[in-house]
């Protein structure tokens, strides 16, 4: 938790604008913020950006996002010390779906951890033990354990599709957990971001990448303003 605080904040301190951080459950979410409260890392992140967290009931999800929008918009034309506004949601959460996070609003995304489905589901339960009686094991995994992993990335993907909504948007996409390095992993990303992807053991190089991606990208603004 301690380490995941210290990667957020560092990203924080390079990214523009919005930066949406998904969990992969809201007891997870609870969690690592009350640890976070209690550390200080939470009041670290609040310098740099305004900290928003997706609410548990749906009528409030609109204000809190026209609430996030604004703070954005203010910290590009304000020098208050905020660089932008940081949301905690959750995966399969009310903003992982059907809600957009373009240009300023999602100019990095963040996936905690790896959304596993809960395998003690009766149904999910039911689902994998008919896959395994009907189907062969493929590459040492049986065909159920392959069905939660596939219901995993289906989620991520989901996820990270939030965020580069049109030809002229960017964001940085950000895995934190070594487990996406896998090569069985990587292959169920969407193939435009698997060929962008690299992958880095400790997070001083993926930093490294990460400041420099940004360094060009506002480079790239001035020259298209000047120009």
């Amino acid at each position: 938790m301690d380490e995941t605080g210290r990667i957020l904040s560092n990203i924080c301190n390079v990214v523009p604008g919005g930066v949406v951080c998904f969990f992969p459950s809201y007891e997870y979410l609870r969690r690592i913020i009350c640890h976070w409260e209690a550390s200080g890392a939470l009041t670290r992140l609040s310098t740099k950006k305004k900290i928003f967290q997706e609410p548990k009931k749906a009528n409030l999800v609109e204000q809190v996002l026209s609430e996030f929008s604004r703070c954005i918009q203010r910290s590009a034309q304000e020098s208050s010390g905020l660089t932008g506004a940081l949301l905690f949601s959750v995966v399969g959460g009310k903003m992982s779906e059907g809600i957009n996070f373009s240009d300023d609003l999602g100019r990095c995304v963040v996936m905690v951890g790896m959304p596993y489905p809960n395998i003690k589901s009766p149904e999910l339960q039911e689902k994998m033990s008919y896959l395994n009686k009907h189907l062969p094991h493929s590459h040492g995994r049986s065909p159920g354990q392959a069905l939660v992993e596939n219901l995993c990335m289906k989620a991520v993907n989901q996820s990270i599709g939030r965020a580069i909504r049109h030809r002229g948007d960017y964001s940085a996409i950000v895995l934190c957990d070594r487990r996406y390095s896998r090569p069985a992993t990587l292959s169920k990303l969407p193939a435009w971001i698997r060929s962008r992807t690299s992958t880095h053991a400790t997070f001083g190089p993926a930093f490294a990448s990460l400041r420099k991606f940004f360094v060009e990208k506002k480079q790239q603004q001035v020259f298209l303003n000047g120009s």
